[in-house]
């Protein structure tokens, strides 16, 4: 299997820690020709990442991903085991994508000063303080997400909260999981699972490459 793949996106860096926590045999790959190219679009038709090449068939989104690889590799399971708890991981994968990352994507545009819209800045930091309100709700104390193991809530919840523990004080917020005890908490827990820690300093390394200077 490959996955074509970027260290900085949070959409491959889910399918990253779910493949480290079932240790499969998974080869990583850059999109050829990069994202979105001509070239890529011939392997992947959306052009996005992470995309699974399994035997010849090309397995686009991550959610979609996360559920062909637990179908075909149920051990360990990232699946909570309560019909209901697999319910609220999803809920929870949910509300990451829906409601926290399409402001963090805007905010992150916000970065430098020089260009930085106030308004949007504000919008968009309302949005996802009432984003972490919803999911601070949902949180089932576990210590992870739901429960006391990883699931698809970690894995999708991790890298997008990476982002914002590091973007919103930039812009002269708080971060937004120190001010919400069960988000603080699952952060700290999650960190301490190896395949979670692997990934946050992937992404770290990622981070730091792409924001140095002449980039």
């Amino acid at each position: 299997m490959k996955l074509y793949q970027a260290d900085l996106s949070p959409f491959a860096s889910r399918v990253r820690i779910q493949i480290y926590a079932k240790q499969l045999d998974v080869t990583f790959a850059d999109p050829p020709g990069g994202l979105s190219s001509d070239e890529y679009k011939k392997i992947n038709p959306t052009g996005r990442v992470p995309a699974l090449e399994v035997d010849g068939t090309v397995i686009p989104e991550s959610t979609v991903i996360f559920e062909y690889l637990e179908d075909r590799f149920p051990e360990p399971s990232l699946r909570p085991a309560g019909v209901l708890d697999r319910a609220r991981a999803r809920l929870l994968a949910r509300c990451a994508d829906l409601y926290v990352l399409p402001p963090l994507q805007a905010l992150f545009g916000q970065r430098d000063p020089a260009t930085r819209d106030a308004k949007v800045v504000e919008e968009k930091l309302g949005e996802v303080r009432l984003a972490y309100d919803l999911v601070e709700g949902f949180l089932v104390p576990g210590p992870y997400a739901v429960g006391a193991k990883l699931s698809i809530a970690d894995c999708t919840l991790f890298p997008i909260s990476f982002f914002a523990t590091r973007l919103l004080p930039l812009l002269g917020d708080k971060d937004p999981l120190a001010e919400r005890p069960k988000l603080s908490a699952w952060w700290g827990a999650v960190l301490e699972h190896e395949a979670v820690a692997r990934v946050n300093g992937e992404i770290e390394k990622a981070l730091q490459e792409f924001l140095a200077p002449g980039n």
